[in-house]
């Protein structure tokens, strides 16, 4: 699949130096796109341009020395201007700085995750002529939305909360996950690299080490609570601020039951879902979490919450329980000790995930989008894409 009538910008003013989920989007997005013969640039915050089509923009990073002396010393309303927080500061930033490339350079399309740059962009568009898409997956209230022209929902679920105001163009076309890369694999020998026990079930969470969003406290909380055989909860995933009161509150209560693996590098992540046996994640509001696609591309079934983005990225790949309901999750935890019960469900997380979240799949979604925004396709009353042809609706 090629498309090299299109220009495209994938950016992120967090990559290179954090590594979060918008981050992890922006750049195995453009890789995929580059490897598909799409023509793209890879706008990033910091680090180094190691291929051809990335390239870094320097901008005042959020954990940096500026930023967040500008949020802390600036008054309630410099939200306004950028400058709420040290991460808005970063974006604004970034975006003075990326802003005389995109004019001198004239691309189609700009598509990205970070929701105050986005809104920058799409405010600056007589300038740099390209289309802006937001890729929703930070919450913004409707207020915030409705000052973009293009937003890209990652669910049929969100689409339904926010696809009804007028004047906008909205899609739902979901994250992606490399299949080929996340499969599944040989299980001794990555609990072998990672220092795991061989003969344990291992429920896995892989999630930034918080309590506030993940509530890891309530995985650790819930796994207490359920009757395994023999089985221990592993975490991976990167340290923030309140990771150190988190652990210290759970650490103690699960002793040698808890493993937690600290900002291991993106390229052994595959291995770390290998480890597992169930997985399973206790936040409530996820609007497309890559670590669930990841690991059901794994083979792992997995646990989620009611929210209605979790239960559709699950489907049948898993089970969906009230994760504010106690001892919820500790039932699904004790059925999924039934070994052909993980083998059926992560079976079938497998295949859901080569039919609805594969690369080839959410791409060809992604160049359609891009082809609609320009007015280059549109979708007709039965459904049916009319493609247009690009030379002439460059010339109306």
């Amino acid at each position: 699949m090629t498309d090299r009538t299109l220009k495209i910008a994938i950016m992120s003013s967090g990559l290179g130096h954090v590594a979060r989920g918008i981050e992890t989007w922006a750049d195995v997005t453009a890789t995929a796109m580059h490897e598909r013969g799409v023509d793209v640039t890879l706008f990033k915050g910091a680090g180094d341009a190691a291929r051809p089509f990335e390239r870094v923009v320097p901008c005042a990073v959020r954990h940096g020395r500026w930023a967040p002396r500008v949020a802390e010393w600036s008054p309630d309303f410099a939200w306004r201007f950028g400058c709420g927080s040290a991460y808005d500061f970063e974006q604004m930033t970034f975006a003075l700085r990326v802003l005389p490339q995109l004019c001198r350079e004239r691309f189609d399309v700009i598509h990205l995750q970070d929701p105050w740059l986005a809104l920058v962009l799409e405010r600056t568009r007589s300038l740099h002529k390209a289309r802006v898409i937001l890729g929703h997956g930070t919450e913004e209230p409707d207020w915030f939305l409705q000052k973009l022209a293009h937003v890209q929902e990652l669910s049929p679920f969100y689409l339904e909360r926010h696809g009804d105001l007028k004047g906008r163009q909205w899609f739902a076309v979901p994250n992606f996950v490399d299949a080929d890369k996340f499969r599944p694999g040989e299980q001794r020998a990555a609990r072998e690299l990672f220092g795991l026990p061989q003969d344990k079930l291992i429920v896995l969470c892989v999630s930034a080490l918080n309590r506030s969003r993940k509530r890891i406290h309530w995985l650790a909380y819930e796994f207490l609570r359920a009757e395994l055989d023999d089985a221990i909860l592993v975490v991976a995933g990167a340290e923030e601020p309140e990771t150190a009161a988190l652990l210290g509150e759970i650490e103690p209560l699960l002793a040698d039951q808890l493993v937690v693996l600290r900002n291991v590098p993106h390229a052994q992540m595959p291995l770390v879902y290998r480890t597992g046996d169930v997985y399973a994640i206790g936040s409530l509001r996820e609007v497309m979490s890559i670590s669930i696609l990841e690991a059901m591309s794994t083979g792992l079934p997995c646990i989620g919450h009611t929210w209605g983005s979790t239960a559709w990225a699950i489907g049948d790949g898993g089970t969906i329980v009230d994760m504010e309901s106690p001892g919820a999750l500790a039932a699904a935890l004790e059925l999924y000790q039934e070994p052909a019960l993980r083998e059926a469900h992560g079976h079938l997380a497998r295949r859901r995930v080569e039919e609805l979240f594969s690369v080839d799949a959410v791409m060809s979604q992604f160049l359609s989008m891009y082809r609609t925004v320009l007015g280059w396709e549109r979708t007709e009353p039965d459904g049916t894409r009319r493609r247009f042809d690009p030379a002439a609706a460059a010339a109306r």
